[in-house]
């Protein structure tokens, strides 16, 4: 009896394997790949040969078209979008504005579905909009705004020119990054931070580290997440829910002294005023998504996002022009001629710098530091492209093959900032350059983000020249893989300009 029922069970889970395993007769198109571990080994194999999640995306795209269906492990299908055409069809319908609820997405906010990045529906609209109107009464893309970051911008120049009095700069993505944050954390909590500072350079380190070690698909946690019970050290779950549990405590302990410290009343920062949003919703009888713990995941989100994107697109920004010298020559020229060397770049001078402009515009676009989209998740069945897209299923929006297209852009590996300028030398925005995303998703921060990267490129720029050391080899531009694309690890030399 014992063995009839072991051999049934295991008849029933060969069915249900190789149910799992054959593709519906509208799934996207894509590798066969193998029973329960899906396309796993086809991700890796082609991850291996181009080096980067984003360019594999795009090998498939070739292959198999703009939608590309792909199953891995046990996780619900993973459908890439490619193609200028595909991207914009899928991320503005609204049925795939969901997010997946993976455990590596509810253990970055504490084990819960929270914050504003990995949530949905009700919960992501109240939070989305509660945060873009505290931070626009704050400053958020105004002048008060500008005027914080221009003094983090002159606080990073001083302290170049102080380290490169004593040489080749190792360090400058962990010195730009603080003075990158000081303005969001200004708005968020009130303070700012010394460059050197220990606690809040750790806590970047943190962010690093997790950025670099984990990539869109969520990796094996999301595609076999049973093994975190099994093999938790070995696949990395230990390590990772360390790391957040250290960027968890460090805001958790900013919160807790804006408690204590508070006034009835007074409004310091976004933290107080989301502390007395949750005192009047507590007080009403309605439910509400406004508590600590979501207090704290919306911190953090905007903590990772509004520093490591930013950061790392002024990090390619002066990698490109340190080996691209005849480019910073321009802009040198452009910003000597527009601002001279005593006035402070501001953002109404912005139209008057078109090569600046095209100069940052080409380093989006060919730098990709965001080559996907967040993923999305269908929220209900729906047909896109012809092909049958289950609720529940993860999307990405492939930027990259967006910003790669040679058919658009004619030379898309050639960095070429004069293809943002006309013939009367203005800057031209293109709409296929969609670094932001599009549609209700698109990144939150866009304004302050363009703002600070513009200020802070032009503040650096107006002040020194940048190479690199004698012998220094050239830098592989294609950067670092992650969740994000960082800039390559480089050593510069900072020359004060005369």
């Amino acid at each position: 009896m014992m063995w009839f029922i072991i051999v049934c069970l295991a008849i029933i889970f060969v069915i249900k394997v190789l149910q799992d395993w054959r593709r519906p007769r509208l799934f996207p198109p894509g590798p066969r790949g193998l029973p329960i571990v899906g396309n796993i080994l086809d991700v890796k194999r082609l991850v291996d040969e181009t080096k980067f999640y984003s360019h594999a995306w795009c090998r498939l795209a070739d292959i198999y078209g703009p939608i590309v269906g792909l199953k891995l492990g046990i996780a619900e299908p993973l459908i890439i979008v490619s193609g200028k055409d595909a991207v914009i069809e899928m991320m503005s319908r609204p049925q795939f504005d969901g997010r997946p609820n993976e455990c590596i997405h509810r253990l970055r906010t504490g084990g819960k579905r929270r914050g504003v990045l990995f949530t949905d529906g009700d919960v992501w609209r109240d939070q989305r909009r509660f945060i873009l109107r505290t931070l626009k009464e704050f400053g958020f893309g105004n002048v008060t705004m500008e005027d914080m970051i221009l003094n983090d911008a002159v606080s990073l120049t001083t302290t170049i020119e102080s380290l490169g009095k004593l040489g080749p700069i190792s360090n400058l993505y962990n010195i730009t990054s603080i003075a990158v944050l000081n303005s969001l954390w200004t708005l968020v909590a009130g303070s700012r931070y010394e460059l050197e500072n220990p606690k809040l350079t750790e806590i970047l380190s943190v962010v690093n580290e997790i950025v670099r070690n984990t990539n869109v698909t969520g990796g094996i946690l999301t595609h076999l997440p049973f093994l975190r019970h099994i093999i938790p050290g070995l696949i990395g779950f230990t390590t990772l829910s360390q790391k957040w549990a250290r960027m968890w405590q460090f805001i958790r302990s900013e919160v807790t002294t804006h408690k204590q410290t508070r006034t009835h009343g007074e409004f310091r920062d976004f933290i107080d005023v989301y502390l007395a949003e949750m005192d009047t919703k507590q007080s009403s009888s309605s439910v509400s998504s406004f508590n600590e713990e979501q207090l704290i995941s919306v911190v953090k989100d905007l903590f990772s996002a509004g520093v490591e994107t930013t950061n790392n697109t002024i990090g390619f920004i002066i990698t490109y022009l340190t080996v691209k010298q005849d480019v910073q020559k321009k802009v040198h020229e452009e910003i000597d001629r527009v601002l001279g060397k005593e006035i402070l770049p501001r953002v109404v001078y912005k139209n008057r710098m078109p090569y600046l402009n095209a100069t940052i515009a080409e380093v989006m676009r060919v730098a990709n530091v965001g080559p996907t989209s967040i993923p999305h998740r269908a929220m209900a069945d729906s047909i896109l492209l012809g092909y049958e897209i289950k609720k529940n299923y993860t999307l990405l929006a492939n930027l990259r093959s967006v910003h790669m297209d040679e058919q658009h852009w004619g030379d898309p590996k050639k960095f070429r900032p004069e293809r943002f300028i006309n013939d009367n030398g203005d800057y031209v925005e293109d709409p296929w350059l969609i670094p932001f995303g599009i549609g209700h998703r698109k990144c939150l921060g866009e304004s302050m983000a363009r703002n600070s990267v513009f200020l802070f490129t032009a503040c650096l720029l107006q002040k020194f020249q940048f190479t690199l050391p004698p012998g220094h080899p050239d830098p592989i531009l294609d950067g670092v893989d992650g969740f994000t694309i960082a800039p390559p690890d480089l050593n510069v030399v900072a020359i004060k300009r005369k």
